[in-house]
């Protein structure tokens, strides 16, 4: 019996099924050989234990390292040879060119692969990377849609797929992963209507969806997100009006709505909401009504953008209250008086 275990252990067992064999296996032999020393009994349990840990660790890292080679696969133009010479099973997985792993697991936690020129797909094995945090392969020639095993990655915080040709419609699914702090797709060929499930990401921070082809209105569900710090969705062909904020968000600095199809009054309440917004860009929508007064008491503004709109009043005298600002783009519009 204990040649038996000799055995499994040379032949490198990494499953869980291997790992409950030896445990039974070892409690056969406690009750067997009851007199044998009980300190022997604990050691052979603590070798199999540790054996059972890094067999099953092993294992782990080797699904990481079969998405990242199936990754390797999808790409069809490597012009700078960084995939084709590193990514390699002559080296540990951790050592592969734009890969981190982390100190403790050993599993892939980020992969960043940005500026790289690739070009092709995302495979469906991505979803794999399970102890995935990070995901930035900005400024390449990716295309195609986003694979749904990608909603498998639940650890993930960033995501940045920005300046890349992908396309299809911004999947819902996005919704789910709730650990997101930054979500970057600008730059790319997204079509359709923006996901009101975004609204269900509670720490996102930033929401980067610049120069797409999105349609449709904007979802007022994205300003129900209190960590919400800066919205991009400018140069996309978004209609209807600008959404009503329902509660305060502190910490939104920086909104982008420029070049889309807006339309209707800039709400009333809105900077009553956003007491720390530092730049505001409207510009290029059709925006009409009057400049809420409120808007002058976001004393942090520095950029305020509203050109090229239906715009009308006079502007009011409050506007020199604003200290901070440095940028003003308020031309191309129907404004009185003098400014």
């Amino acid at each position: 019996m204990r040649g038996s275990i000799l055995v499994c252990i040379k032949n490198g067992l990494s499953s869980n099924l291997a790992c409950a064999f030896l445990v039974s296996l070892t409690n056969s032999i406690s009750i067997d050989l009851a007199t044998q020393n009980q300190m022997g009994n604990t050691f052979l349990r603590l070798a199999l234990f540790i054996i059972c840990h890094f067999s099953l660790a092993a294992s782990d890292i080797l699904t990481d390292q079969s998405a990242l080679l199936a990754l390797k696969d999808n790409v069809i133009q490597d012009p700078q040879n960084v995939l084709t010479t590193n990514w390699s099973i002559s080296f540990p997985v951790c050592n592969w060119f734009g890969v981190s792993c982390g100190s403790e697991h050993r599993r892939v936690t980020a992969l960043n692969l940005t500026g790289l020129e690739l070009v092709g797909t995302l495979p469906p094995d991505l979803g794999n990377l399970s102890f995935l945090s990070l995901l930035y392969i900005t400024n390449n020639r990716f295309y195609g849609r986003l694979p749904v095993e990608l909603s498998n990655l639940q650890r993930l915080e960033h995501i940045d797929f920005g300046n890349n040709s992908f396309s299809g419609e911004i999947p819902s699914w996005l919704g789910s992963l709730t650990e997101l702090r930054e979500l970057g797709f600008y730059y790319n060929n997204f079509d359709g209507l923006i996901p009101f499930s975004l609204g269900s990401l509670p720490k996102l921070e930033i929401l980067n969806l610049f120069e797409n082809q999105l349609s449709g209105p904007i979802p007022s569900s994205i300003f129900n997100i209190s960590s919400l710090q800066m919205i991009y969705l400018g140069r996309n062909m978004l209609h209807g009006s600008i959404p009503s904020i329902p509660h305060d968000l502190l910490s939104l600095e920086s909104i982008y709505f420029t070049y889309n199809n807006l339309t209707g009054h800039i709400p009333n309440d809105m900077f009553d909401r956003v007491p720390n917004l530092k730049e505001l860009f409207l510009s290029g929508n059709m925006l009409s009504g009057t400049i809420p007064d409120n808007l002058f008491k976001c004393k942090e503004l520095q950029s305020l953008s509203l050109s090229l709109n239906e715009l009308e009043g006079s502007l009011s005298v409050e506007i020199g209250n604003l200290n901070m600002l440095q940028f003003l783009s308020i031309g191309g519009n129907h404004f009185e008086g003098n400014v």
